[in-house]
């Protein structure tokens, strides 16, 4: 998916789920901390959402990062890395590739993410019960959880409860990539 094309299937979902739901502009600002300009821009496919802005959008709403980018369901699905477009935060050096999004009896999303030398990227809380499931398969990163720093190397993983601020730092020279597994709780609606 091309940028332009992303932020157009962003837009045109998160209108989707306001209407679907009867909500207005300023309800989903309030109940997602984004201004309704900001929300209204996104619709129109005006602006170019960060991470962060879309967790605060899809928390708010209480659905998966992953709808607002996700393709049509099929039965099979084959990922290739080339074909995903990731979402890039601090100057391009975290990027985060969206490789299955959470679908219908799944309570999980997994990400390839990638840590270029520097990166420091600082991960808002997610709501009570959400656990993270993170293996590196290349280099080396530090996560800061709550008051504690661990380093996870290569071959090495690592799960958490992610419902408090957790940071992830590349404070080497070399790029850093991990699979990440984010484990939703089962809601009884």
């Amino acid at each position: 998916m091309e940028k332009d094309n992303l932020n157009h299937i962003i837009g045109k979902r998160l209108k989707a789920m306001r209407l679907e739901r009867g909500l207005s502009l300023d309800k989903v600002a309030e109940l997602t901390g984004v201004s309704k300009p900001m929300l209204g821009q996104i619709e129109r496919a005006r602006s170019n959402p960060t991470v962060s802005t879309l967790w605060k959008i899809a928390e708010g709403l209480r659905v998966p990062f992953t709808s607002f980018i996700e393709e049509i369901k099929k039965d099979v699905t084959l990922v290739k890395e080339l074909e995903v477009t990731p979402i890039k935060e601090d100057h391009e050096r975290y990027k985060v590739y969206p490789i299955f999004p959470m679908k219908g009896q799944n309570h999980f999303e997994m990400y390839k993410i990638d840590l270029l030398p520097t990166c420091h990227y600082n991960a808002d809380p997610h709501p009570h019960g959400v656990e993270e499931y993170l293996w590196v398969y290349k280099g080396q990163m530090n996560i800061h959880i709550g008051s504690n720093t661990y380093t996870v190397s290569e071959g090495e993983g690592i799960r958490y409860q992610a419902d408090q601020p957790h940071s992830y730092i590349n404070t080497s020279t070399c790029p850093a990539s991990l699979i990440m597994v984010i484990a939703y709780p089962v809601l009884n609606l």
